[in-house]
């Protein structure tokens, strides 16, 4: 995808045109020159036309389009890419590959992807008020028309999925991971249900019927799992139950301080 008029100019109202070099807050690394350039490559008391300031501008869409195109994996509008790119050049590569955003987006979870825009408002550890501007249009374009986009995401999922049949008689678990070698381990579902997996996305999609459509899950996604507690338990029971340790029970449940002080009909979670 390219960004789009739209995009060029939500990016140049917030970054400005400057032909001399700058730096927004005197603890950055480098300096900025043009419509927000900034990299090693950029001198102090630099100066520069305003031809240069375009090549550069479109040389750095051209990088960071290319940062997005490479590191999203999901269906995208083109206001989604816009925020997305607008993004990118403001905060780096670097950055849009480890933020939450990215994970969020790429999981499918658009609205949460959504509200991580507003939590990069900060430079040199401070909140700036012209950060928390841009995060909020970022936003607001990421949005629009986000009913249609995750119409043609799922389209797209399901054109490019495989159907799979559980063989147990026992309610079995499904994971992305084994959803290839049919191996039953995570996601809770009834033997003998079609479920479609699709590759791309890890995504599974449960059904009674054969290419009848069902409801998408994430099997990738943290599965809440809990136990009531029974007389006669004793958390180290409960632990081989689960094939788990006392340990991990304990970090899942904060609420028990002393693994002897366990009651019947306590709830506690054990995944």
């Amino acid at each position: 995808m390219k960004l789009s008029t739209n995009g060029l100019n939500l990016i140049k109202s917030f970054e400005g045109v400057r032909l001399t070099a700058y730096k927004a807050v005197p603890t950055e690394q480098y300096w900025t020159i043009g419509y927000g350039h900034y990299g090693a490559d950029v001198r102090k008391e630099q100066t520069i036309t305003q031809a240069q300031a375009d090549a550069y501008l479109k040389a750095d869409v051209e990088r960071f389009e290319k940062a997005v195109n490479n590191n999203v994996k999901v269906a995208l509008n083109q206001n989604q890419f816009d925020a997305l790119v607008s993004f990118t050049y403001n905060c780096g590569e670097e950055a849009l590959k480890r933020s939450t955003l990215l994970e969020l987006l790429n999981q499918g979870k658009y609205e949460a992807a959504a509200d991580q825009f507003e939590l990069w408002n900060k430079s040199g550890g401070k909140v700036l008020n012209g950060l928390v501007k841009r995060r909020a249009k970022e936003k607001a374009l990421f949005l629009i028309d986000l009913p249609q986009v995750k119409k043609e995401a799922q389209k797209s999922a399901v054109a490019s999925a495989k159907t799979y049949k559980l063989t147990s008689g026992k309610n079995a678990y499904v994971s992305a991971a084994d959803a290839k070698s049919q191996k039953n381990k995570k996601g809770a579902v009834k033997a003998g249900t079609y479920y479609v997996f699709n590759e791309s996305q890890g995504m599974i999609n449960l059904t009674s019927k054969k290419g009848v459509a069902g409801s998408w899950i994430n099997p990738n996604e943290d599965i809440q799992e809990y136990y009531v507690i029974k007389s006669g338990d004793t958390l180290t029971k409960v632990a081989k139950k689960y094939k788990t340790t006392v340990a991990s029970l304990k970090a899942l449940n904060p609420s028990i301080k002393n693994i002897n002080l366990i009651y019947p009909n306590q709830k506690i979670r054990v995944k």
